[in-house]
Order: C-alpha cells, then sequence, then structure tokens
C-alpha cells in the first residue's frame, strides 16, 4: 500500500514537471529560448507597438510558445492589453494544451480579457469549454455575451441552441442577432417557438430576417402564417425576401395566395425568391408573371 502511495505521489510530481515551461524548454535549443523570452518581454510591454512586435515574434516561432504565453495570462499585474494579445495568440496558433489557461481568464476582471478568451477558445474548439462559455452568456458586458455566443458556434453540444434562445430577448441587437445566427446555422426544433415570438416581436430587420431564415430551416408549419403576412407587409425588404425563401423552404400550400402577391413587391429580388418559392411548392414555372400565376392559381 504505501509503495502504491509512493509511485502515485512520484508520478504526480513527474506531471507537474515535465508539463511545466521550463521542463519543455529542455527540447528548444538556447537560441530559441532567449527568442522565446524576448517575446514574452515583448507581450508584456505597456508600449503598443513593442506589445504588438511580442506578439507577432512568438507567433513566428509557433506552438513551442504557447506554455509561455498561458503564463502571461497569470499575472494579473501587468496591463490587460497584453493577457488579451496572450488570449489571442493562443487562440491563432490554436494551443489545445492551453485550454484550461483560456477558460480560467474567462473570469478576468477585464471584459476585453473575456472577449479574447472566448474568441480564442471558439478557435481551438476543445469540448471541455462548452460549459465555461455557457457561463459567459450571462456576462454584465453584452460584447462577452456576443464573444461567448459566437464562440460557441463552434461546438456540437445539443445544450447550447436552448442557452442561446434565451438570449433572443437580449437588450443589445447585435447579441440578439448573434443568437438568431447562431440558431439559424444550428437548426433545433425546440427552439422554433421562440424563434417565432422573436421574428414577431423584434424591432430589428436584421434580427427578423435572420428569425425568419431560421423558420424556414426548421420547416416550421406554425410560422407559416406570420410569415405569409410578413413576406408582404413588412417594411424592410431583406426580411420579405426572407420571407418568401422561408415559405418556400416549408412548401405549404397555404402560402400561395400571398406569394403571388409578393410577385408585385417594388423589389426585385423579393419577386425572384416569390417566384422561386412558388415553383418549389407547386411544382409550376410562370417566373415573376404574377397574372398567370393567378389564373393557375384560380383554375387549379
Amino acid at each position: 500500500m504505501r509503495k502504491a502511495v509512493f509511485f502515485t505521489a512520484v508520478l504526480v510530481i513527474s506531471l507537474m514537471i515535465f508539463t511545466s515551461p521550463s521542463c519543455l524548454a529542455a527540447d528548444l535549443s538556447s537560441i530559441q529560448i532567449k527568442r522565446i523570452e524576448e517575446g514574452v518581454k515583448k507581450l508584456e510591454d505597456d508600449g503598443r507597438g513593442i506589445r504588438r512586435q511580442g506578439y507577432r515574434q512568438l507567433k513566428d516561432i509557433g506552438a513551442s510558445t504557447a506554455p509561455y504565453v498561458a503564463e502571461v495570462l497569470k499575472k494579473k499585474d501587468i496591463n490587460f492589453e497584453s493577457r488579451s494579445l496572450a488570449c489571442n495568440l493562443l487562440g491563432d496558433l490554436e494551443a489545445k494544451g492551453e485550454a484550461p489557461a483560456l477558460i480560467g481568464a474567462l473570469k478576468d476582471k477585464s471584459y476585453t480579457v473575456r472577449i479574447a478568451a472566448c474568441q480564442a477558445l471558439g478557435k481551438i474548439g476543445d469540448p471541455a469549454a462548452v460549459k465555461p462559455l455557457l457561463g459567459r452568456l450571462g456576462d454584465s458586458e453584452p460584447r462577452v455575451r456576443e464573444a461567448a455566443i459566437n464562440a460557441l458556434g463552434a461546438f456540437d453540444d445539443a445544450s447550447i441552441p436552448p442557452r442561446v434562445a434565451k438570449l433572443l430577448k437580449d437588450r443589445a441587437e447585435y447579441v440578439r442577432i448573434a443568437a438568431v445566427t447562431l440558431l439559424n446555422n444550428k437548426l433545433d426544433s425546440g427552439t422554433a417557438g421562440a424563434i417565432r415570438e422573436t421574428f414577431q416581436k423584434d424591432s430589428s430587420g436584421g434580427v427578423r430576417q435572420l428569425a425568419a431564415s431560421a423558420l424556414g430551416g426548421l420547416k416550421d408549419n406554425r410560422s407559416v402564417d406570420i410569415l405569409a403576412k410578413a413576406v408582404t407587409a413588412d417594411d424592410t425588404p431583406a426580411v420579405r425576401e426572407a420571407c418568401a425563401e422561408a415559405l418556400g423552404k416549408i412548401g405549404n400550400v397555404k402560402a400561395i395566395p400571398a406569394l403571388i402577391k409578393a410577385l408585385n413587391d417594388n423589389y426585385k429580388d423579393v419577386q425572384l425568391k416569390a417566384s422561386y418559392a412558388l415553383r418549389d411548392i407547386t411544382g409550376q414555372n410562370f417566373g415573376r408573371d404574377s397574372e398567370k400565376w393567378s389564373e393557375w392559381y384560380k383554375n387549379r
């Protein structure tokens, strides 16, 4: 028993030693180590230009710099821009082994560092980052919430869409856009109700456009009536265009009258998407000729 405890202790200590920057340096030449140390020193400098030089120097050296860069994140006495650059660099290097340091940086006192940590974790794609990133969806700084959503877009995890759907009511438009963009890319039928509500109530044309696209991707039959109304009534052309395209994907014949009416829209792109939708729903093809479509619908 004592021997087992002894060997376990030796193993733990060995792992701590052989994963430290000083040990990793054993695989590097003295010239490489010197260059890395110079780069880190520049990265921690108070001068923005010098920090940028350090960033480029370390990036040029490559992945071997990652453990040294991760150490910068632990130094709370240096300026926040140095810590942000350290996050950026770890992301650019796709330093998966340093994901724990970046996860720790998600709680940095500087929101700029928290944003950079989110972005880096999204680039690295370590599944261990999903739960901490979900935690940042409640960050007090909206730009961090946006960065967390964008980072979560890199992961395939069923827990993500329902949590992100809650931010469709966020007070910041760019956060809502990030949220509906993710939901448009990660189609989850469980979020359809929240997306329908957003489409009907959101004041942002950009959000409504993406919501319409998501409803089309979900082939959500419950949204046909609201999309059919908006395809001719919404005051934003891009939204009307998205509605026409969505109705075509859903394929419900109830949308035909509204789509025929949309053929007379003032914007050509709306007319085109309406004609494509009618073709997809009916199997007929009268282009943008609303009179022929009306005649066909009457005599079908």
